[in-house]
């Protein structure tokens, strides 16, 4: 049986947070001997899109960084094949999903899952830090301030409801009162528990997304995950999930016709241990491209 081909473009940026190595993933995703544990997809990298260091907090740079991102998730979309994007930080969110927008139907419905350890819904004015990685979702709602939102290159922005937060465990006021002003559906760690844990929650969550929209993508931040699943990445938060859980979902589920693609953001080389994060980014594009 021939192998599903898997556009993939790496991010080689750095450019919306602390760290400088995580604009190292992509490269080592791609020379990964992990590679072997693909068994029914076969990646076709892209030539890697590498921003250099020195434009952290450049709002020029995450406007070109968007604009690259998006015209190869539009290509895809466009030519009906399911995508994969390795980062880098999570700032590279806003070129992605900018891209699916794009060429989106005006009569066709599109959920994006997000999942992740943190809202990533500050703004210019509400963010400690100005890491451009703590505000990709307040961009895809179109509620980021002026200067920022023109980064995001799309006339089309999600409706908070087709938009789902799932593993939330670390963010501020702000995001929570942008979140809830826009109806995003938010499942922190407190109401997984509540409602049955992880795989019950998350498997039900996909199966009803699948369900109700006529497409689909997943943007993973690997910081959602437990730090000794998963120690590579640029910041780790305590009691995430379990990888073994998240895997075990995703293996579960036939992801079908109207899943879009992947973004797996956040793994930083410079943090891993025993090469574990490294090989987990192949167990879960193992898991969803089966």
């Amino acid at each position: 049986m021939a192998k599903k081909i898997i556009p993939t473009l790496g991010v080689a940026s750095s450019i919306g947070g602390p760290s400088n190595t995580c604009s190292l993933a992509p490269a080592v995703v791609q020379a990964s001997g992990y590679a072997s544990l693909l068994d029914n997809a076969q990646l076709d990298w892209q030539p890697l899109l590498e921003v250099s260091n020195d434009n952290k907090k450049s709002l020029n740079f995450l406007h070109k960084q968007s604009c690259v991102i998006s015209q190869f998730t539009q290509q895809q979309f466009e030519q009906q094949k399911t995508f994969l994007i390795i980062g880098g930080d999570h700032s590279i969110s806003v070129g992605s999903w900018a891209g699916v927008m794009n060429h989106l139907p005006a009569d066709a419905s599109f959920a994006l899952l997000w999942i992740d350890g943190h809202m990533d819904a500050h703004t210019l004015q509400t963010s400690p830090s100005g890491n451009f990685h703590g505000m990709p979702v307040s961009l895809l709602l179109g509620e980021a301030e002026h200067e920022l939102q023109s980064c995001f290159p799309s006339q089309n922005i999600i409706d908070g409801r087709d938009l789902y937060l799932f593993g939330i465990r670390s963010y501020e006021s702000e995001e929570l009162v942008l979140l809830s002003k826009k109806n995003v559906n938010v499942f922190d760690i407190a109401r997984i528990e509540k409602d049955g844990g992880t795989e019950k929650v998350l498997k039900q969550l996909i199966q009803s997304i699948s369900r109700c929209y006529d497409y689909f993508a997943i943007s993973l931040d690997l910081d959602v995950l437990d730090p000794k699943d998963a120690p590579g990445v640029e910041i780790r938060e305590s009691m995430g999930l379990s990888a073994e859980s998240l895997l075990a979902i995703f293996n579960d589920i036939n992801f079908g016709e109207k899943f879009v693609g992947l973004e797996i953001a956040e793994f930083d080389p410079g943090h891993d241990q025993q090469n574990k994060t490294e090989k987990l980014v192949y167990e879960v594009i193992n898991s969803i491209f089966k």
